[in-house]
């Protein structure tokens, strides 16, 4: 094949993939497919507070769990002694219930603890002693 005749292939190859590579603005009235997969709301922003009665907390929040069983990982956690920080420490942690690891630190209210499994948070405000 002539030098010219090479030449006169890749710039057209050249060309061609110029041509192909444009703006990605997609001014369609298509949906971008990510979004199809995406939740509705962000983490979190779908946390539930439970009305129930539990002794010794309050505040009691859930994510991804019925109030029913956000109530009995509270009353798992205040029915373990182990799980709130003594009276020289400001944090504790323990597991309770299900598969749940929960998180306490002291604060002028009492005990802000944080309980998670895999999907799943509870989280209240223990008094103390």
């Amino acid at each position: 094949m002539p030098r010219s005749a090479r030449l006169v292939l890749v710039a057209t190859l050249c060309a061609t993939a110029i041509a192909g590579c444009g703006s990605s603005d997609n001014s369609g009235d298509s949906e971008p497919t990510a979004r199809a997969t995406t939740p509705s709301t962000p983490p979190g922003a779908g946390a539930r507070v439970c009305k129930g009665m539990t002794a010794g907390a309050s505040q009691v929040r859930v994510t991804g769990v019925a109030c029913e069983a956000g109530l009995g990982v509270v009353a798992a956690w205040t029915g373990k002694p182990a799980c709130a920080p003594t009276s020289e420490e400001s944090r504790s942690s323990c597991a309770v219930g299900d598969g749940y690891r929960c998180l306490g630190a002291a604060v002028e209210q009492g005990v802000a603890v944080s309980c998670s499994a895999p999907g799943r948070s509870v989280s209240f405000l223990a008094r103390r002693g």
